[in-house]
């Protein structure tokens, strides 16, 4: 089955859009995943949940030029404790109140969480971005190397590999937090890429 191509043009200009917001290059009125994005980032604030945003999303901030269409975030553990005390604070920020380990946001806009034991450490690193006049919470980009060579997928070694390209990154911190198999990948990825 063939998908119509008017839908795969509306997502990417969708995508394209929402990358320049995030960028700061466009004001205009959000997309249904800056929304969502800021939607969850209220939603997390309101109830006193720290967070950083991951993913597609925060390898943009760092420089790589991507088109992605999920938000990804890392919250505290116990989080889903806290939301599932909270159903009205999720309706009004937009969530269905009834799914705490994932959040779906009343555009239809997915946003996964994260998890895994990195987690509570990478809350300690997370770095100030602005998107649409709001301040953000992004995860470290030495955290989210450690992710994405955890992940270990074609796409999250490209990115990997463009956030080396724009960002400056400390080779002991990643060493730190990697185990030695995905410090050896990310010693290939400096190599093949002459960085």
């Amino acid at each position: 089955m063939m998908t119509d191509l008017s839908i795969i043009l509306d997502r990417i200009d969708l995508v394209l859009t929402t990358r320049a917001q995030l960028l700061m290059q466009d004001n205009t009125q959000p997309t249904r995943l800056t929304e969502a994005l800021l939607d969850a980032v209220a939603l997390f604030e309101s109830l006193g949940i720290r967070y950083a945003l991951i993913g597609g999303f925060a390898a943009m901030i760092y420089g790589r030029p991507r088109v992605t269409e999920d938000v990804d975030f890392i919250a505290e553990p116990g989080h889903e404790d806290v939301l599932s005390r909270n159903p009205e604070v999720m309706r009004r920020h937009h969530f269905d109140p009834g799914c705490t380990f994932k959040l779906y946001h009343d555009s239809g806009a997915e946003i996964d969480i994260w998890k895994d034991q990195h987690v509570a450490g990478a809350l300690d690193h997370v770095k100030a971005s602005t998107l649409l006049g709001r301040s953000i919470c992004v995860v470290d980009p030495h955290d989210l190397i450690a992710m994405k060579l955890r992940a270990d997928r074609p796409q999250d070694m490209y990115d990997v590999a463009e956030i080396l390209k724009h960002t400056p990154v400390d080779e002991e911190t990643v060493r730190e937090r990697v185990t030695l198999r995905e410090f050896e990948r990310f010693s290939e990825l400096r190599r093949r890429y002459h960085l």
